[in-house]
């Protein structure tokens, strides 16, 4: 990782602008409500014993007493990186759409709870998109960001509206610079991002140095957040179900045939059928092999 950036200190992964995975298909599209998960890790704290072993951000972070002491801890790493803001955040995705966005109570800057959130402005972020798609953290700064936007373009004029109206936001809140990167969640459909950001222009101020530290307050807060998280996405997913559904997927799992589970339930192979196709699209599979697959994997049958 380290040879990689210093060869390019401010880019570490060029960002790649994808209007058809980072844009909606128009502003009716972009008004669909979706579900946004608030999560934390409420729990009873350890107690540290006299002469204990120093521990690592992770087990500070499960060792505190609250979520605000939790943001507190992360808050002051970040000023001795130069970052002004940290997120952890994670977007639930069926294809390259967006279904759900699950944001931590102590991870969630200000800047996160408002019109990133109210304006969809995920859905246009070639950031979350650039994060997913590369191996290494992505470095940017706004001008980087709308280069992008110009060189790859949005096909339709509401699109190139909200790209503008992402800018123009992220300018307002100072979160001009910054590094993200994205971690795959394994047995759900989750990617978390782990998102810095700083007031400053440009991105020549981040060096290698300043992209391990950022990996590593990031990938600690993962490690404390992400078995909750995967939790919290578990039983939205589950609960997402009608228990007819639930009937299905059990039936798909032991092999039954449309007919046999329309038996089962009291109804036609064609209805099977339709609700089928129906959840491969909700988890944006292509048959029933890998509805089994992906549904079993997730912990819903």
């Amino acid at each position: 990782m380290s040879e990689v950036v210093s060869r390019r200190p401010a880019a570490s992964c060029d960002i790649v602008l994808c209007a058809n995975a980072c844009a909606t298909d128009g502003a009716a599209e972009r008004a669909r409500r979706i579900p946004v998960v608030w999560y934390n890790d409420s729990k009873p704290a350890a107690v540290e014993q006299k002469d204990a072993p120093r521990l690592g951000v992770a087990q500070i972070l499960s060792c505190a007493q609250s979520e605000a002491e939790r943001a507190r801890i992360v808050s002051s790493l970040l000023h001795l990186t130069g970052f002004s803001t940290f997120a952890y955040f994670a977007l639930e995705f069926s294809g390259d759409r967006v279904q759900r966005l699950f944001l931590h109570e102590a991870f969630t800057p200000s800047t996160y709870r408002g019109e990133y959130v109210q304006r969809h402005h995920f859905d246009v972020d070639p950031r979350t998109f650039g994060a997913r798609m590369c191996s290494m953290p992505i470095v940017w700064d706004l001008r980087n960001l709308r280069q992008q936007g110009e060189r790859h373009g949005l096909a339709l004029p509401d699109e190139r509206e909200a790209f503008a109206d992402f800018l123009q936001t992220m300018r307002d809140d100072a979160m001009c610079s910054g590094i993200m990167y994205s971690m795959a969640m394994p047995g759900t459909r989750l990617h978390a991002f782990m998102s810095f950001t700083a007031p400053r222009r440009n991105r020549d101020w981040i060096t290698a140095a300043t992209v391990e530290q950022a990996l590593s307050i990031g990938l600690s807060v993962h490690k404390f957040g992400s078995p909750k998280l995967i939790t919290a996405a578990r039983e939205h997913s589950a609960n997402s179900l009608t228990a007819f559904e639930q009937k299905l997927l059990t039936g798909i799992a032991e092999g039954a045939s449309d007919k046999e589970i329309g038996r089962r339930l009291d109804t036609s192979a064609h209805n099977v059928d339709y609700h089928l196709r129906k959840l491969r699209k909700r988890f944006g599979v292509s048959n029933r092999i890998e509805l089994t697959y992906l549904t079993a994997k997730m912990e819903l049958i």
